[in-house]
């Protein structure tokens, strides 16, 4: 988390569901609003009257205004009037997602750290994470969204709170969409640079008789299942060389294969080959490292023992109706 981020959440340290209703129960049952009053009648009943009048104003449910303090809305009564623990708790984990909740990004950055472990989702954060993450984690813990397990020092999320976790999923695809949409013109730019690199390499490496059969073929077709024809030159005969380009960390070498590509792979063997091109500072490309894999299905695909291959797209398909 960010320097910002740690002093924003450092109101939870201080924050109870007991002291918001509290505060939540006089703002509805007087009409004396002044703030000095206010914080009289608060301090008689609870603790940390300024964090959790902050809180609700953040979460629009408070305002202040020339030293009065006053619900935001009439309909905000109905918080207070609810004296159902688990009610309240629904109500205050909605107000924590709300569009007005300037808390909405860490809380999310929070959740992700949970995965599936059998039924439960879990985590298990590190010393330090432990210590960061305390003032949001003992709050979601009070409002019956986190549970500990000691057993295995893990943190769990409530069986209610799944709904929760969905909504930070679905966050982070929302507030990410402009993100991924530059960073994927960003790669398209990238991959047809490291194309055009890989053109002028294979038109060297064929040599100027067989320079005229190096095609861009994705150029005109971006949809291509290879970016680029060239030949395989074999006791003076040009045997067809399909190649697929790919602009890799230089470090991992790791890249994302389409299925359409992979089957292409499967089908034409030694003839298709990958060009994996190292990305180094400033986008350009390290052609001294490039790592030409020819018949890549059987030695990159089917080759777990020199490469990690992760397959995490499910695809299903009703084969009769039920």
């Amino acid at each position: 988390m960010s320097a910002s981020s740690d002093k924003r959440l450092e109101l939870f340290a201080k924050l109870e569901t007991k002291q918001i209703q509290c505060l939540l129960n006089i703002l509805s049952q007087t009409t004396m609003h002044g703030k000095e009053y206010v914080e009289t009648a608060y301090s008689e009943r609870a603790r940390n009257f300024v964090e959790t009048l902050q809180f609700l104003k953040d979460m629009n449910w408070v305002k202040e205004r020339h030293g009065e303090i006053a619900l935001s809305n009439a309909e905000f009564t109905t918080y207070t009037a609810v004296q159902d623990d688990g009610e309240i708790r629904k109500r205050l984990t909605e107000a924590l997602i709300a569009d007005v909740s300037p808390y909405r990004t860490d809380l999310a950055d929070y959740l992700l750290r949970f995965s599936l472990s059998g039924s439960n989702l879990a985590y298990r954060p590190s010393l330090s994470e432990r210590l960061q993450q305390s003032p949001l984690r003992n709050y979601l813990i009070d409002i019956r969204a986190v549970t500990y397990r000691a057993a295995d020092d893990t943190y769990l999320l409530e069986e209610g709170a799944a709904d929760l976790y969905v909504w930070a999923i679905n966050f982070r695809r929302s507030t990410s969409k402009e993100m991924l949409q530059s960073d994927a013109t960003r790669k398209e730019q990238l991959g047809f640079a490291a194309e055009i690199a890989i053109l002028g390499y294979e038109r060297n490496r064929v040599g100027a008789l067989w320079a005229h059969k190096v095609e861009h073929v994705s150029a005109d077709n971006p949809f291509a299942c290879y970016d680029i024809k060239s030949v395989t030159v074999q006791n003076g005969d040009a045997v067809p060389r399909y190649i697929e380009v790919k602009a890799v960390p230089s470090d991992a070498f790791e890249f994302y294969w389409t299925r359409s590509e992979l089957e292409v792979a499967h089908l034409l063997k030694s003839k298709y080959f990958l060009y994996l091109l190292p990305v180094i500072a400033g986008g350009s490309f390290d052609l001294r490292r490039i790592l030409v894999v020819d018949d890549p299905y059987s030695s990159v695909y089917k080759n777990s023992g020199a490469w990690k291959i992760e397959e995490n797209v499910i695809v299903c398909k009703r084969t009769k109706q039920t």
